[in-house]
């Protein structure tokens, strides 16, 4: 039988090494809440769990880019709907300067097509980017 000092040992380093996690999780969890404000009933529990899913970087491929569109997200989160979406785009567009020269021609092409549709909203948008993109 374990003495009762190693059981409460055991909790208590448990208890402090997931501390930092619930933490994370909390403020996770606030920021998806203000960001869904807009919804209700059902529609704000999915897109709540949408962005803690989002949210969630210790899984990520791509650690610091998930890292960036948490930072956008919480510097834009007193806009809803297309105004979200546009702030969260113009805080993640990448430095193409930065990039290869393939790469470049691709950024470069990407934001231009953000600069020309941005103005525009569903299918409107939608054609645009189309058009865009098919060269005409």
């Amino acid at each position: 039988m374990q003495s009762p000092w190693k059981i409460i040992a055991g909790a208590l380093m448990s208890f402090v090494l997931c501390l930092p996690a619930m933490a994370q999780t909390a403020e996770d969890r606030e920021l998806a809440q203000m960001i869904c404000k807009d919804q209700s009933g059902s529609a704000f529990n999915i897109c709540v769990n949408q962005q803690l899913r989002n949210f969630n970087c210790n899984n990520a491929h791509n650690r610091q880019q998930c890292e960036a569109r948490k930072q956008a997200s919480r510097h834009c989160a007193g806009l809803f709907g297309w105004e979200f979406r546009q702030c969260t785009q113009v805080m993640l567009q990448p430095d193409c300067n930065t990039l290869n020269a393939a790469d470049r021609k691709v950024c470069e092409f990407n934001q231009q097509a953000f600069a020309k549709c941005s103005s525009k909203q569903g299918a409107e948008h939608m054609n645009c980017l189309r058009a865009h993109f098919s060269g005409q």
